[in-house]
């Protein structure tokens, strides 16, 4: 069973208690090692202690916690009033708490007695690498087609489809033929089930081409194709 980190506090109901607990949640999420939550949680933080000072009946308890990649604030203040949740006046910046929770967590709430308000906001996954394939056909110095595939099947397909096109563009019967050499060709499937880099040279008359392959690792990121990270630096 999963043991989340936790820290439990209480403080007075006073207005620099705001900073002391957002410094101290600060703190332990980077003690986490949940540096890219600091700024949403604190500001979390901030409104939660500010709506428990501004309408407790108690001393704070302040509780933050891990588990899960979830992070959850708590604040109990001793009183049975539900927090609203209010467009605030674009001319103040005052009433902005629950308002910019609601807009801010992942889920918010509160206990069936109203005197524990509560917020979870998501720890961001890292982006995680793909193994995979970067193929490129080369004329002299110049690339002429590239792409990138997990699996060397779907790389070898790629091959095949393209040195089609490439019969086709040449206008040359024996150039396209010539991929019947490379699916008979056992050790560039076995180099790239290897994780090893191969490459496949084409010819005919005085058209030649050069199948580079290199594994690689792809990053997922949103928006764009960005060029592979080539192990090495290559």
């Amino acid at each position: 069973m999963e043991h989340p980190d936790r820290f439990v506090v209480a403080c007075s109901r006073e207005p620099q208690r705001v900073g002391q607990m957002r410094r101290i949640g600060a703190a332990h999420l980077k003690l986490w090692g949940l540096n890219s939550c600091v700024d949403t949680a604190t500001l979390l933080i901030s409104e939660l202690v500010t709506n428990a000072i501004r309408y407790g009946t108690e001393d704070i308890t302040f509780s933050l916690s891990h588990k899960a990649g979830e992070i959850t604030i708590e604040v109990i203040d001793g009183s049975s009033e539900f927090p609203q949740v209010r467009q605030p006046a674009a001319d103040k910046e005052s009433g902005r708490g629950m308002f910019l929770v609601e807009a801010m967590a992942d889920r918010w709430g509160t206990s069936e007695d109203g005197t524990r308000t509560w917020c979870t906001i998501a720890v961001p996954q890292p982006l995680r690498p793909i193994a995979g394939f970067w193929s490129e056909w080369r004329q002299g110095d110049r690339v002429v087609a590239s792409g990138a595939y997990v699996t060397p099947e779907d790389t070898l397909r790629y091959a095949r489809a393209q040195l089609r096109l490439f019969a086709a563009a040449f206008k040359a019967e024996m150039f396209g033929d010539m991929w019947e050499y490379l699916a008979e060709w056992g050790s560039c499937l076995e180099a790239l089930k290897n994780g090893e880099e191969t490459t496949a040279t084409f010819g005919y008359d005085r058209f030649a081409l050069a199948w580079d392959v290199r594994p690689v690792l792809f990053l997922p990121l949103v928006g764009g194709n960005p060029p592979p990270h080539l192990p090495g630096g290559v």
